[in-house]
């Protein structure tokens, strides 16, 4: 199966086997001049009814109310993030992964500079 490459690295969106570098990806994106002014993310993968997003946050930066297309898993690597929905609030540290059923409405805000890895499945609920 074919895909389109990733704009800036050239590698595959999606296969039937990908590793991702997360610390040459994370430097990566701090160091592009559209994160220091508006983009914290990067797809690493998006097909097959999965994505995986990397997302990089600065102390203070919060992401508004949102619900994401499909059930998530949140695995924090760096720093502390607190998320929130209607159910009450997570502080999540590193080591900790959240999972959201599909169309939960939810709030990130990044206590400390943070890394997360959101996979996101799609095609609904199950």
């Amino acid at each position: 199966m074919s895909s389109r490459p990733h704009a800036e690295s050239g590698r595959p969106m999606h296969g039937p086997l990908q590793s991702f570098d997360l610390d040459a990806e994370v430097a990566r994106l701090r160091e592009e001049e559209a994160f220091r002014e508006r983009r914290k993310s990067i797809t690493l993968r998006k097909g097959e009814g999965m994505s995986v997003v990397l997302l990089v946050m600065g102390a203070g930066e919060r992401l508004a109310e949102h619900a994401a297309p499909g059930p998530i898993s949140v695995a924090v690597r760096e720093g502390r993030v607190r998320f929130a929905t209607s159910d009450g609030e997570v502080e999540a540290r590193p080591e900790t992964v959240l999972a959201l059923d599909d169309g939960v409405r939810h709030a990130v805000e990044a206590l400390e500079d943070a890394v997360c890895v959101i996979t996101i499945a799609r095609g609904g609920r199950s």
